[in-house]
């Protein structure tokens, strides 16, 4: 066989050693992917259960109230859960008081903010939230932001230490525990505990932390271990330089559900959070490799640049194959639903899939940022673009409904993609630099951390 010009070794081989370079990133983005289709077939089926069993309008309060929490969650981390990524990747030795004391600390913000929420909800603008407005829906929400703030974060922190294997299984714990309450509050007990929707959700996520605890035991780990408060505190300043840039970044994602129920319905509302979990589905496959790049950078900064190109090339390629497919099913993937799903979300759905390519750019160049150590400038990348965002969602709503919301959407979407791709260029062409120049693989900036980019 003849060798490959340039490097005295045939194609087979040379595949091999190009492969085995990026065996850090592969490991971790194949445990991401792995969760990632467990917990998609078990949360299409979630959503299928609450769709045949409970009305259109509850199923759009519902996802609200999901949106709610999970966006209450994920500002609660206050940057903490990129922080950790790398800080425990270094030193793993912190990793079982550090990690205590910041699911304490990010369950407490939490559980601060969604008290906040529910009196502004409840109080102020009434007609905004009206699935939070009894004593059991508030606690339940309460206890749901604080539990959702907590898990998220333990799913990111130990990525640069033990991979993905942790979030598979807490996940596919979270996935089985909430179909399985749906199935029977929806049943048996809606009208004692709440919106089904909501209260599954937060069972399954208490749920979730069981295999988490026996997974981290057989490795050393406790989560019930003492905190290390002191050195939470230490890592406080690069955890407030990352919150700014991490809640810009999924705020629009999750308040877009929201934001649909509040200017259009609740009919609406959940019709288009079945296709918009669609959408954030297939943008996940960037996010986790932009997840995994960074992990890997943390590790072993070396050869950013062959990371990089792996990882635009196998997200592009997807793109291509998986776009246009989303695109044919919409209409039959969306009536699995009810013919109300598919009625209302399916041309939303065909445009919005078509915003993958600029997700693609936008995660990998947020990325890039963190890598840098050019958090700044990422953050106000982040905040024009959620307020694009939001506001092209709210006019193309208000002038033609799910579809005229979708077309503004797609057309922001792609614009964060093209405005990106000369700095991206520049560092596939390896003009990047890096905030510390340092010897060895082990050790990077404190400001770097996982891209937690959204679609």
């Amino acid at each position: 066989m003849s060798a490959w010009p340039g490097t005295g070794l045939a194609p087979p081989r040379l595949a091999v050693r190009w492969l085995t370079g990026q065996r850090a990133l592969l490991g971790t983005t194949m445990s991401l992917l792995a969760t990632t289709m467990l917990t998609t077939v078990l949360g299409l089926a979630f959503w299928w259960v609450a769709a045949r069993m409970l009305p259109l309008s509850q199923v759009g309060y519902g996802s609200a109230a999901v949106s709610a929490l999970t966006l209450v969650g994920t500002f609660g981390m206050a940057g903490m859960n990129t922080v950790l990524i790398g800080h425990l990747a270094r030193s793993p030795r912190h990793a079982n008081g550090l990690l205590t004391a910041a699911m304490y600390a990010c369950g407490l913000i939490s559980a601060l903010l969604a008290s906040g929420f529910w009196l502004v909800a409840a109080v102020m603008l009434p007609h905004a939230a009206p699935y939070l407005h009894s004593g059991t829906e508030a606690v339940t929400f309460i206890a749901g932001s604080a539990l959702t703030g907590a898990t998220l974060l333990l799913d990111q922190a130990l990525l640069g230490t033990i991979g993905g294997r942790l979030q598979l299984w807490r996940n596919a714990a979270f996935a089985v525990a909430k179909l399985v309450a749906l199935a029977a509050l929806a049943t048996l007990w809606h009208d004692q505990f709440g919106p089904s929707i909501l209260v599954a959700w937060v069972a399954g996520t208490a749920l979730s932390l069981v295999p988490v605890a026996v997974l981290l035991r057989r490795r050393g780990m406790r989560l019930a271990a003492r905190p290390e408060w002191r050195q939470l505190r230490r890592l406080g300043r690069a955890s407030v330089s990352n919150t700014w840039l991490n809640n810009m970044l999924q705020a629009p994602v999750l308040a877009m559900p929201m934001l649909v129920t509040g200017t259009l319905s609740a009919a609406d509302g959940g019709a288009f959070y079945v296709a918009w979990t669609v959408v954030m589905v297939a943008v996940l496959l960037p996010y986790h490799f932009t997840t995994a790049l960074y992990a890997a950078s943390a590790a072993d900064p070396r050869g950013l640049a062959a990371k990089l190109r792996f990882s635009l090339r196998i997200s592009l390629l997807a793109g291509l194959a998986g776009v246009p497919l989303v695109m044919v099913s919409a209409h039959p993937l969306l009536r699995l639903f009810g013919a109300g799903y598919a009625a209302r979300a399916a041309v939303p759905l065909e445009l919005l899939i078509a915003g993958y390519f600029g997700s693609v750019l936008k995660n990998h160049y947020v990325a890039l940022c963190r890598i840098s150590g050019r958090i700044t400038r990422a953050g106000i990348y982040a905040t024009v673009s959620t307020a694009a965002r939001l506001g092209a969602a709210v006019a193309g709503a208000m002038a033609g409904g799910l579809v005229g919301l979708s077309i503004a959407l797609l057309l922001v979407m792609t614009a964060e993609g093209i405005v990106v791709i000369p700095p991206v260029r520049a560092a596939l062409n390896g003009r990047i630099s890096r905030p510390d120049r340092v010897q060895g693989p082990a050790r990077a900036s404190s400001t770097e951390g996982s891209p937690n980019a959204g679609a």
